[in-house]
C-alpha cells in the first residue's frame, strides 16, 4: 500500500474508533427525546427505568420472590449467611467509604485518584457479575413471555402493535425503493460524468451524496405519514419512530461511507486506497453502523413495547459488549498497518527522519494500539456502568481530545516554521560573524525538543484533564508548583550559562578576528584565549551541574567535601602531572612560545602545532608528531620569535684578496635586498662583521640580515646560491676539500715523472706490447684495456700540457672581463 493511502486509512481508521463510542452514545440518546409527529410522551431513559426500579419495584420483587418456594429458600439462606458473619464484616460496608474517604484525604490528589479508580472498578465488577446473573436467571424474562402469550387481550395488543410498526416499516420500504427507482437515470448520469478537476470531482460527489439521501427522506416521510395516519398508541407511536430512527441513522451513514470508500466503483473514489482496502473498511463500517444502531434502537422498542427494563438493560450492555470486542478485533487487524503509517516510509529522508515529529510517531507507532484499546475500554466502561452524563463525558473528552491534538500539531508546525524563519542569519552578519550560524544550529536542536516537550505536556494535560483526571490540580498543588518551579530554575540556569558561554565565546572570535584584520601576529593572545575560554567552560559546567543538583534537592555539601578530597589525593598522586601544568601556564604567561612558531625542545625541533595546559606537540620537518609535557622541558629554543637573523659564514681561498670578496658580498647583498621577492622579508641592510676565522684551508667572511619573523632560512638559502654563481663568475675560489701529492724537486727545481702502470696481468706473465698512438687519450686507453704500464711519449705529453695551458688562459681572459664588469681591479 503506498504511504499515502496508508496515512489517510489510518485517519480513517482512527476517526471511526474515536466515533464508536460518540455513535452508540448517541444511538441511547436520541429516541428518549424524539416523538412522532403526533406528539406522544417520551420513551423510558435508562434513569427512568432505574427510578421504575425503586422501592416499589423492590417490594413488588421480594413479594414474587415470597410467593415462589424455590426462591423464598434462596433468600432465607443469604440472610442465614449473613447472620453468620463476624459484627465488623457487616459493619466493614458502611464504614468503609468514610475510612477510604478518610484515606483519600490524608494521601492526596493520587490517594482520591486511585480511590476513585477502584470504586469505578468495583461498580464495573458489580454490572458485570448483575448482567451475567440476568442473563443466566432469566425468570423474569420468562415470566413475561407466559403473560403475554398466555393472556389473549395483551397478545392481540401486541400483535397489532408489531403489525402497526410493520406497516410503518413496509411503507417507508416501499417509498424508498419507488424513489430509488425513479432516480435511476439521474444516478447514472452523473456516474458516467468524469471530472475535469478535483474541485469539480468533489462537486459531483456532493451531488451523488444528495441523490442517496432523496430516497431515504422518502422512507422517513412515508413512514411518518402512517404514523399520523393510524391511531397509534404512544408506546407504539415511539417504537416505530426508534425504528425509523435506526434505518435513517444507518443509511446516512452507510451512504456516506459507500461515497467516501466507493467499493464497487474505483473510478469514483476519490481519497488514495486500494480495492481491497476500501471494500475492508465498508464491511467494517456497515457491521458496526448496523449493530451500534438497530442493536440498541430494537431494545429500546422492545422496552417501550413492554420488555422488563431488566431485560433491556441487559440487552444494552451486551451490545456494547460486542462493539467493544469488534473494535478490539478490529484494532488487533490494523496494528501493524497503522504502526507503518505513522512511522513513514522507509525512503524519508535523514534529516526528516531525524525531526522531533518523526521521532515521536516512531515511538507512538509501537503503542498505538494499546492506547486505542485503553480508550476502548474506557468508552466501554462509562457506557456500561451508566455514568450519569456518560454521552456527554464521552463527546466531551472525545472533542477535546481531538482539538488538544489539533491544537498541539498546529503549534508545532508554527514553532518549526518560526525557528526556521525568525532565527534565520542575513548574510551581512554572517560576514561579521562568521561562527554565529554555526553557534545557533548547535542550540536550536535543544531549543526545539525543550518547546516541543512543552507542547507535547500541554497537550498530555489537557487530555488527561479532558478525561477526568485532575491534572490542573496536581500542577496547582504544592508538589505540582514545587516541580514545575524547579523546572524553570533549572531552564533559567542552563540558559544563562549558554547565553554566558556564547558572549565568552563571542568576545574571544572578536578578538581574533581583530586581530587578523589588522595584520596583528599576536600569537600569544591565540594561544591563551582558547585556553581561558576552555577553563572557563569547566568552571561553568561544574558550577551549573552543582546548583541544577541543588535546585533538585541533593545536598552537595558532601560533593564539594568529596571533591576537595579526591582533588587532594590527585595532587598528592599526580605530582609529575602539576609539573607539567605550572610549568605549561608559566610558558605561555611569559610568553615564550606560541602556537606556529618553530621550536627546539631538547632535542627535538619543529613547528609548534598546538599547547595544552600540560604538552606541547611538534611536527618536523619529516612531518613526524613529538609530544613533550612541559615538565620535561630544560631548554626551549624559539626561532621564530620577535625576528629572525640569517647569518651566512663565506669561506675563500688564501690567494683572495679579502677586501675585494667583502666588496662583492656587499654588492651581492644589496642586489638581493632590492630584489622584488625579498625587499619587504628584508628588515634591514645586510651587515660584514668581516674576518670571522683564518680556517685550515679558508678564510672565512661573516655577513647577516635581519628578516621578518621566520623568514631568515629562505633569504639565507637565497643569499648563498647568489654568492656562489658570482664566485664562479669571478674566478673567486671557494675552498673545499681535497689533498695534493708531492713528489719532491732537485735543486733545479725539476719534478720527476710519475709513472703509472695499470695491473691486469696476471702475476709472472710479461707485458703486452703496446702500439705507439699519435694521440696520447688513445695510447693510454689502449694500455687500459691491456693492463700495460703506460709512460706517453714526449710529444704527445707536450700536446697534452699545451692544451691546458690554452684552457688556463682562456678562463683567466673570462675572470678578467667579469672583475672589470663589477668594477673590480685587476690581479697583479
Amino acid at each position: 500500500m503506498p504511504y499515502r493511502s496508508t496515512r489517510l486509512f489510518a485517519a480513517l481508521l482512527l476517526a471511526c474508533l474515536l466515533s464508536l463510542p460518540v455513535a452508540s452514545a448517541m444511538a441511547q440518546a436520541l429516541p428518549g427525546t424524539m416523538t412522532s409527529g403526533g406528539g406522544g410522551e417520551p420513551a423510558p431513559t435508562e434513569a427512568q427505568a432505574e427510578a421504575q426500579t425503586g422501592p416499589k419495584a423492590e417490594l413488588q420483587s421480594l413479594v414474587d420472590t415470597l410467593k415462589d418456594d424455590q426462591r423464598r429458600q434462596n433468600l432465607i439462606r443469604q440472610i442465614e449467611t449473613l447472620i453468620q458473619l463476624p459484627a465488623d464484616a457487616v459493619t466493614v460496608p458502611r464504614t468503609a467509604p468514610a475510612a477510604a474517604a478518610a484515606a483519600a484525604e490524608e494521601e492526596g490528589m493520587l490517594g482520591r485518584g486511585l480511590s476513585e479508580l477502584s470504586e469505578h472498578v468495583g461498580e464495573l465488577s458489580g454490572v458485570l457479575v448483575t448482567g451475567i446473573d440476568q442473563i443466566f436467571n432469566l425468570d423474569r424474562f420468562w415470566d413475561w413471555s407466559v403473560a403475554v402469550f398466555s393472556n389473549p387481550d395483551y397478545r392481540n395488543r401486541l400483535l397489532l402493535a408489531l403489525g402497526k410498526i410493520a406497516l410503518v416499516v413496509a411503507a417507508g420500504y416501499a417509498a424508498h425503493y419507488i424513489v430509488r427507482l425513479a432516480l435511476t437515470r439521474p444516478r447514472r448520469a452523473l456516474a458516467a460524468k468524469e471530472a475535469i478537476h478535483p474541485i469539480f470531482g468533489w462537486l459531483l460527489l456532493l451531488l451523488r451524496g444528495a441523490l442517496e439521501l432523496i430516497p431515504i427522506a422518502a422512507f422517513f416521510g412515508a413512514a411518518q405519514a402512517v404514523i399520523v395516519l393510524t391511531n397509534m398508541a404512544p408506546q407504539i407511536r415511539l417504537a416505530s419512530v426508534a425504528l425509523i430512527f435506526a434505518f435513517v441513522l444507518s443509511q446516512v451513514i452507510m451512504a456516506g461511507f459507500t461515497l467516501l470508500l466507493a467499493p464497487k466503483h474505483p473510478e469514483r473514489r476519490r481519497i488514495p486506497l486500494s480495492d481491497e482496502t476500501a471494500n475492508y473498511l465498508h464491511i467494517w463500517a456497515r457491521r458496526f453502523t448496523y449493530l451500534a444502531v438497530f442493536g440498541l434502537m430494537g431494545a429500546h422498542a422492545a422496552a417501550l413495547l413492554g420488555l422488563p427494563l431488566t431485560v433491556y438493560g441487559v440487552l444494552r450492555k451486551i451490545v456494547y459488549l460486542a462493539l467493544a470486542a469488534m473494535a478490539v478485533i478490529f484494532i488487533l487487524q490494523n496494528r501493524k498497518p497503522v504502526a507503518e503509517a505513522m512511522r513513514g516510509p522507509e525512503d524519508m529522508p535523514e534529516e526528516q527522519r531525524h525531526k522531533p515529529m518523526s521521532r515521536l510517531r516512531r515511538r507512538l507507532a509501537g503503542i498505538w494500539h494499546l492506547l486505542a484499546l485503553l480508550y476502548v475500554v474506557a468508552a466501554f466502561a462509562v457506557l456500561i456502568l451508566g455514568i450519569a452524563g456518560g454521552f456527554a463525558f464521552i463527546s466531551r473528552a472525545t472533542a477535546l481530545t481531538l482539538v488538544a491534538l489539533v491544537i498541539g500539531r498546529v503549534m508545532w508546525i508554527l514553532f518549526d516554521r518560526l525557528i526556521i524563519h525568525g532565527f534565520s542569519i542575513n548574510p551581512e552578519m554572517k560576514q561579521k560573524f562568521p561562527t554565529l550560524e554555526l553557534r545557533a544550529n548547535r542550540y536550536l536542536p535543544i531549543l526545539s525538543t525543550v518547546f516541543h516537550a512543552a507542547i507535547i505536556v500541554v497537550v498530555g494535560v489537557a487530555i488527561l484533564q479532558a478525561w477526568g483526571f485532575n491534572a490542573f490540580g496536581y500542577i496547582t498543588s504544592t508538589g505540582g508548583q514545587r516541580l514545575i518551579g524547579t523546572i524553570i530554575s533549572i531552564l533559567i540556569i542552563l540558559g544563562v550559562a549558554a547565553v554566558a558561554w556564547e558572549f565568552i565565546s563571542l568576545f574571544v572570535e572578536r578578538y581574533l578576528k581583530r586581530l587578523d584584520e589588522s595584520g596583528q601576529t599576536n600569537t600569544r593572545a591565540k594561544t591563551l584565549l582558547p585556553l581561558i575560554r576552555n577553563a572557563l567552560l569547566i568552571v561553568l559546567i561544574t558550577m551549573v551541574t552543582l546548583i541544577v543538583l541543588s535546585e533538585l534537592g541533593v545536598n552537595i555539601a558532601p560533593l564539594l567535601a568529596g571533591a576537595g578530597v579526591v582533588g587532594l589525593a590527585i595532587g598528592f598522586g599526580s605530582q609529575a602531572l602539576v609539573k607539567d601544568v605550572i610549568t605549561g601556564l608559566f610558558l605561555l604567561v611569559e610568553d615564550t612560545i606560541n602556537v606556529g612558531d618553530v621550536v627546539q625542545v631538547g632535542t627535538q625541533s619543529g613547528v609548534v602545532e598546538a599547547m595544552s595546559i600540560r604538552t606541547i606537540k611538534l611536527r618536523d620537518l619529516g612531518g613526524n608528531l613529538h609530544t613533550i609535557p612541559f615538565g620535561s622541558v630544560d631548554i626551549i629554543t624559539n626561532m621564530t620569535k620577535d625576528y629572525g637573523r640569517a647569518v651566512i659564514d663565506v669561506g675563500v681561498a688564501y690567494r683572495e684578496n679579502v677586501d675585494e670578496v667583502i666588496e662583492v658580498l656587499r654588492k651581492v647583498g644589496e642586489e638581493l635586498a632590492a630584489d622584488e621577492n625579498y625587499k619587504d622579508t628584508i628588515t634591514a641592510p645586510m651587515e660584514i662583521f668581516g674576518v670571522q676565522a683564518l680556517a685550515d684551508s679558508s678564510v672565512t667572511i661573516r655577513c647577516r640580515f635581519t628578516t621578518k619573523v621566520g623568514m631568515h632560512w629562505a633569504v639565507g638559502r637565497e643569499m648563498n646560491r647568489r654568492i656562489k654563481n658570482t664566485f664562479d663568475k669571478l674566478g673567486i675560489e671557494i675552498p673545499f676539500p681535497h689533498q695534493t701529492l708531492y713528489f719532491g724537486t732537485d735543486q733545479k727545481g725539476g719534478a720527476p715523472a710519475a709513472h703509472i702502470v695499470l695491473e691486469k696481468a696476471q702475476a709472472g706473465e710479461e707485458p703486452k706490447p703496446r702500439t705507439i698512438h699519435a694521440n696520447a687519450d688513445a695510447a693510454i686507453e689502449q694500455a687500459a684495456e691491456g693492463g700495460e704500464s703506460v709512460s706517453p711519449p714526449p710529444e704527445l705529453r707536450d700536446q697534452a700540457e699545451a692544451k691546458a695551458n690554452a684552457a688556463k688562459e682562456e678562463a683567466e681572459k673570462e675572470a678578467e672581463k667579469a672583475r672589470e664588469d663589477a668594477g673590480l681591479p685587476k690581479k697583479p
